[in-house]
């Protein structure tokens, strides 16, 4: 399912974004954040590391930028699911990103991506539940692994 929410400056789109975001985090499912630019996604990572700042919300920021130790660890903690909420560039829908459970995406400024890179986004979480093929996998997971969500 994918919803647009758009407004104007200063409307509140990112307290929206924020609010679903954490209650897809809260449904135990993981979060992605993505923006078109390394700025805004680092706004991104400086606004929710601030409003997430006394909980227990695991939050990762990946950037094309990002480069050594921290870039090698961050698709392995995602796949394992140790990041609840990854915020990021274009470089969050590289071939090494995957997640254990994603629940939720948002797409920031998305009129920025192409389809193909909105699309990419969806298929992060895990095949057999995002195909509806894993007997042991909950209908609701695979539901929530389609789920994205868009902003402008």
């Amino acid at each position: 399912m994918n919803r647009l929410l758009q407004g104007d400056v200063g409307a509140g789109k990112t307290i929206v974004a924020a609010y679903a975001l954490l209650a897809a985090v809260g449904r135990r499912a993981q979060a992605v954040l993505m923006a078109p630019t390394e700025i805004l996604a680092e706004q991104h990572a400086r606004t929710f590391s601030r409003l997430l700042g006394g909980s227990r919300v695991r939050i990762a920021f990946l950037g094309g930028g990002l480069k050594g130790k921290p870039r090698e660890h961050l698709p392995s903690a995602a796949e394992k699911g140790e990041i609840d909420l990854l915020i990021g560039t274009h470089a969050v829908i590289e071939q090494d990103v995957t997640f254990k459970n994603l629940g939720l995406a948002v797409i920031d400024e998305q009129q920025k991506f192409g389809v193909l890179q909105r699309a990419a986004i969806g298929r992060k979480g895990r095949p057999a539940a995002r195909a509806g093929h894993d007997r042991d996998a909950h209908p609701e997971d695979a539901r929530r692994s389609r789920s994205t969500a868009t902003s402008t």
